[in-house]
């Protein structure tokens, strides 16, 4: 199996990926994805041959931007980049004692995690949701093009995207998508490694922040007219792996945390 050197308990955090959610938290998600929909109408225009879809793609945006959140919510891309800069950089992170250890309390040094963990999930946010959205509404179209065979196309495209990135050393985030209708139910993850195992079967290999301290796998198979994939961390909300993309990512240098 083609691996990077990212091991989960030593490069990824010990705690788990939930997090209480601020009001104004809260506010810049549902602005940061309603700014999403008209790039995802764009990218489903172009994928269905110039129709306009503008006007489903917002109305979709709106229903999400209303939906009320949970009180706790996940920081999964941001968890996810921070992790890869860290890696990237050579440093060490501060991954906390436990699955219980988050970053919550307001010692100088906590704060400042939890600052920058939350400035990349809302970095890895707006780059991302316009081809989360469009991939989602693709899913959902209910036209004959559309649907899961629409997604399993451009999956097996992105598999072969991350393998390339893999096979540079690169742990790289992905973006899980399920047959949920809500955005928010959806994953990032980070790609750590691969196997091939056949022309349209493979297996990934996968920092989950959902489920931390070791490497979780994520089984696929592109042989039929849709995705079929075995996760040892499912997800019953996101609900059945649909597809994945390679995600937009820019390494940052990661901040000097306070003692």
């Amino acid at each position: 199996m083609p691996h990077t050197a990212f091991r989960p308990e030593e490069h990824g955090f010990a705690f788990v990926n939930a997090w209480p959610l601020l009001p104004e938290q809260t506010q810049e998600l549902r602005q940061t994805l309603s700014r999403s929909a008209q790039a995802a109408a764009r990218d489903v225009r172009a994928s269905i041959g110039g129709f306009d879809v503008s006007g489903m793609v917002q109305r979709v945006a709106d229903m999400w931007a209303d939906a009320n959140l949970p009180t706790h919510y996940g920081m999964c891309g941001g968890m996810a980049f921070v992790a890869a800069d860290y890696f990237r950089a050579g440093a060490p992170l501060p991954r906390g004692r436990d699955l219980n250890d988050l970053p919550l309390d307001d010692s100088p040094r906590s704060r400042a995690l939890r600052d920058y963990l939350w400035q990349r999930q809302v970095e890895s946010f707006v780059v991302n949701a316009p081809q989360l959205i469009a991939w989602m509404v693709m899913l959902h179209l209910p036209l004959p093009f559309a649907g899961p065979r629409w997604l399993l196309e451009r999956t097996k495209a992105e598999w072969r995207a991350l393998k390339a990135k893999i096979d540079a050393g690169e742990p790289w985030p992905i973006c899980l998508i399920g047959s949920s209708r809500s955005p928010f139910d959806n994953h990032q993850v980070l790609a750590i490694g691969y196997d091939q195992t056949g022309s349209d079967t493979g297996v990934i290999s996968i920092y989950d922040m959902n489920s931390p301290g070791r490497a979780q796998t994520i089984t696929l198979d592109m042989r039929g007219r849709e995705l079929e994939a075995v996760e040892t961390s499912p997800s019953p909300a996101r609900g059945r792996l649909r597809g994945f993309f390679v995600e937009q990512y820019t390494p940052k240098p990661p901040p000097q945390l306070p003692d």
